[in-house]
């Protein structure tokens, strides 16, 4: 799939319908290729002379291939972008909960001369909300420079990993409050379903992280003097490199949160675990004595006090010891609290 856009007079973004073949503009700023089929490659590598690596090779790119300006000054970057989703499943009373799942996907960004092309196997929010807002010029960026479009996809990907670290704050703070009121039975926690959330959620920020040290070092080789070959975008590129330095340290603190949660999870399925051995053992102590009395009324033996056949009342006179021997225990350790 091929999708192309030219700078308006308006500043902003118009995407051109594309009909294949060699019917490509020669204006165009931006040539944007989702899993594009061989052919369609092709065209792109007549009509512009530039060779479009494939969505395979991309996964097979070193890392210290990701960044680089090849001979012909065409700049080469391969990045992450990360894509989220809810998967929505239905608790013991029907209410559905929503856990935050994300995948990693690369893109290549090639910008030749006075045009961007990009190359990518999946749709993704972050280039739909930059085109949306490009085609309203919110950015407010000269889109005949494809750099600039390039540097806002970048701050595009920022945000969307901004939008995807505030969801998991969000549900890491419902499940502080679920697991610290376990104990209350408000919310009648499944503890093993909080551990399957937190392990999602711990996931999610590690490829966050990933994306966010790979844009780092993605704004690290385009501050280098000769990588855009203009020191008019240095701002920019500090104010992006700001921006990843202050995600990375929230990340690493929703990380701790993970963390502190997990290991509280843990340690009241611990508790709990517990607290069950605790009762059985318990029983096991209510039942000792009553066992022990009719282990001795139940031997086989001669002079054994009411087990006379004459002894009318034998049978009640030794269920009423073993209940005594059964309640004694029994009255204790409820006085105790370990009932």
């Amino acid at each position: 799939m091929l999708e192309a856009f030219q700078a308006t007079e308006q500043g902003s973004l118009r995407e051109v319908t594309l009909r294949g073949g060699f019917d490509l503009a020669p204006d165009l700023v931006w040539v944007d290729l989702i899993a594009p089929s061989q052919e369609e490659q092709q065209w792109v590598t007549e009509a512009y002379e530039q060779n479009i690596p494939t969505l395979k090779s991309l996964e097979d790119i070193s890392a210290s291939a990701r960044y680089y300006r090849d001979d012909d000054g065409v700049l080469h970057i391969s990045t992450y972008f990360l894509s989220k989703n809810r998967n929505s499943t239905a608790d013991g009373e029907g209410e559905l909960s929503s856990n935050i799942l994300a995948s990693a996907h690369t893109v290549a960004f090639i910008l030749h001369k006075d045009r961007l092309f990009t190359l990518r196997g999946h749709k993704l929010l972050s280039f739909r909300a930059f085109r949306a807002r490009a085609h309203r010029n919110d950015y407010d960026l000269n889109y005949k420079d494809p750099v600039w479009i390039l540097l806002g996809l970048l701050e595009a990907k920022l945000d969307e990993l901004a939008d995807i670290l505030e969801d998991v704050h969000k549900d890491l703070e419902q499940g502080t409050t679920e697991v610290l009121n376990n104990h209350h039975r408000e919310y009648h926690l499944d503890l093993d379903d909080m551990v399957t959330r937190l392990a999602q959620q711990d996931d999610v920020l590690g490829k966050a992280q990933l994306c966010l040290i790979d844009l780092r070092r993605v704004l690290n080789f385009l501050s280098r003097p000769r990588a855009l070959g203009s020191h008019e975008y240095d701002v920019d590129v500090r104010e992006l490199n700001e921006d990843v330095r202050s995600l990375v340290e929230h990340n690493a603190f929703l990380f701790q949160k993970v963390r502190f949660l997990l290991d509280t999870t843990s340690g009241f399925i611990n508790t709990e675990q517990s607290d069950i051995i605790k009762r059985f053992s318990v029983i096991s102590s209510m039942l000792a004595p009553p066992v022990l009395v009719t282990g001795v009324f139940g031997m086989n033996v001669n002079g054994l006090p009411f087990v006379s056949p004459n002894s009318h009342y034998g049978f009640i006179i030794t269920m009423g010891i073993v209940l005594l021997f059964f309640l004694v225990p029994l009255v204790y350790f409820r006085r105790r609290g370990w009932l």
